[in-house]
């Protein structure tokens, strides 16, 4: 007599038991066993790219938006011809400067390795596309919210960017990437003991606002320093990207230079730095 062997896994299961069919993704999966319950089927989708040998786990997704691209938007009033800063007289309240370009746009390793000091400057001067981008990259207004490219405690952004130049001092407004003329008279020679500062293009010079920060003078002084420091550090980096020099310095005639330049007395000089091209 013919012996039929019957599978384990059939054994003691009814009709209605045997065969319990489940589509998944458009194939058949045959379940054995009583008292199963087939779960819906669910395939996780992902909006961020992974490496293949990366484990995911489907139970929750996240979508990032992209990084925002700056834009931004003023009221221009004076619209200089040739692409340079103008002489800074009162006429000049809002200066638009175009958007910051980002040319051959250097690793950010590179320009950690070329990033030095340089205290030789030529006399060239810097056109309004390069001011663009240096003083974006160094405060410069980096996200929807109005916070910035380098940091400040309790987002105060106490620190203000004073261009002196040859043809005058200006002032960077981040909110709306522009120039606000102060005064026509040049003021590098007090920026500095040393004698480049007078005759390179750009000096900036570093004022804290300590009515901005609600601490001690002491806590201001030292907030105030730590800040100037990740601006001009943003700027050396963006100098070696850019193909330019710059060093940062202290030895400034502080009272002098501040009362030429009209500061208020809740305002307070931190530091200077000189940028330009290279001499070689």
């Amino acid at each position: 007599m013919e012996h039929k062997q019957t599978s384990p896994s059939m054994v003691g299961l009814s009709r209605r038991d045997f065969l319990k069919i489940l589509s998944v993704g458009g194939g058949t999966v045959l379940l054995a066993g009583c008292g199963v319950r087939p779960q819906p089927s669910v395939s996780p989708t992902y909006s961020i790219s992974m490496p293949s040998n990366t484990p995911i786990s489907p139970v929750s997704t996240r979508t990032f938006p992209p990084h925002p691209s700056p834009t931004f938007t003023s009221s221009q009033t004076f619209e200089p011809a040739p692409g340079y800063l103008p002489a800074a007289d009162s006429m000049i309240k809002n200066l638009t400067l175009p958007p910051p370009q980002f040319p051959g746009s250097m690793p950010l390793f590179n320009a950690l390795q070329q990033r030095h000091s340089s205290r030789n400057f030529r006399l060239e001067e810097l056109s309004l596309q390069v001011l663009s981008t240096l003083l974006w990259s160094g405060f410069g207004v980096n996200r929807p919210d109005g916070k910035r490219t380098a940091p400040s405690a309790y987002n105060v952004r106490d620190i203000d960017i004073f261009l002196v130049t040859g043809k005058g001092l200006y002032q960077y407004k981040a909110d709306d990437h522009s120039l606000t003329g102060i005064l026509p008279a040049d003021l590098r020679i007090f920026t500095g003991s040393q004698g480049f500062a007078a005759s390179a293009p750009l000096d900036l010079v570093y004022v804290s606002d300590y009515s901005k920060m609600n601490a001690n003078d002491e806590e201001r002084m030292q907030w105030s320093w730590a800040h100037t420091g990740f601006i001009a550090q943003n700027l050396y980096l963006a100098c070696a990207a850019l193909g330019l020099v710059t060093v940062v310095r202290s030895t400034i005639n502080r009272s002098e230079l501040s009362r030429r330049m009209e500061l208020q007395k809740n305002q307070h000089i931190t530091l200077a730095q000189t940028l330009g091209y290279p001499t070689n």
